[in-house]
């Protein structure tokens, strides 16, 4: 198989870290990105783009709950028809696709802890669309369920990021709902490697959870983000968002088989977010 890779979205938050550990292992990237002119709704761009790759790593995607619930629309033909493009690209080319879908296709399952053989349920446009965007996956091709990840550089629109800059700005945190629901927020850095992993793997598994172990409740992601910050400030219970998942613990047994497991914990990964935010003010 050839050793350049092609990878949608290159220039996003995940596409950034994802492209660093392909070169850190001995790939070489073929960015494709929006950013570059890059379009995975133009089948004749990617078939040109995917000339002489062996595989395809497709992060590209709208992939914020807002903006995906404010077009819907333009979030179906995205996620939706934008995949069945890149699967039928890389079916053409001959390269082996990798598809960054969600953990939230889980949804609320009902299932204390969810590895990959969980039903899915989501609850949200977001997490449906990439869920359909599963259903065009070629033989050969991964499913890759990542967790929310966050990091330096994470959009401003997650909790993780909201929780922070309010701690640090000395505001009140808005908490949706009782605060207990929970997720499996895992560092960027940790999700690339899980996804280069899964790539560099001769075991070629089908569909693979790429997310920490632990399930952090919303409450605790509050606290942890004030003692990253060392200030207190108060917390505000307020009404539940729709669509909200209740639970998600997620299973990476099949991952961590692999040989992978993160190397960041979500206190040290705050604390890094803290330290990035600090800097970019001065």
């Amino acid at each position: 198989m050839s050793a350049v890779v092609l990878v949608t979205g290159s220039d996003g938050f995940l596409g950034r870290s994802v492209c660093a550990e392909l070169h850190r292992v001995g790939y070489t990237v073929r960015p494709y990105d929006l950013r570059v002119g890059g379009d995975i709704l133009d089948a004749d761009q990617l078939r040109r783009a995917l000339a002489g790759c062996g595989a395809c790593l497709h992060l590209a995607a709208i992939a914020d709950l807002h903006h995906a619930e404010a077009d819907p629309e333009r979030c179906e033909l995205v996620n939706v028809e934008g995949t069945r493009r890149v699967a039928a690209a890389c079916r053409e080319a001959g390269a082996r696709l990798l598809y960054a879908s969600t953990c939230c296709v889980y949804g609320n399952n009902g299932l204390a802890r969810c590895d990959e053989a969980a039903p899915p349920a989501p609850t949200e446009l977001y997490a449906r669309t990439k869920l359909a965007g599963e259903a065009f996956m070629p033989p050969g091709a991964a499913v890759l369920r990542l967790a929310t990840f966050y990091g330096p550089g994470m959009r401003e629109s997650l909790a993780t990021s909201v929780f922070l800059r309010r701690a640090l700005a000395g505001q009140t945190i808005d908490i949706h709902g009782d605060g207990q629901q929970t997720r499996c927020y895992t560092h960027v850095d940790d999700v690339a490697r899980g996804i280069v992993t899964v790539f560099a793997s001769p075991a070629r598994p089908r569909c693979v959870n790429v997310a920490s172990d632990y399930a952090c409740s919303v409450l605790e992601l509050a606290r942890l983000a004030q003692q990253a910050v060392g200030a207190e400030v108060q917390l505000r219970l307020v009404d539940d968002r729709p669509g909200q998942i209740r639970h998600s613990a997620i299973d990476s047994t099949l991952l961590r088989s692999l040989g992978w497991a993160p190397r960041w914990s979500l206190a040290e990964g705050m604390r890094a977010c803290v330290a990035a935010l600090r800097e970019a003010r001065r």
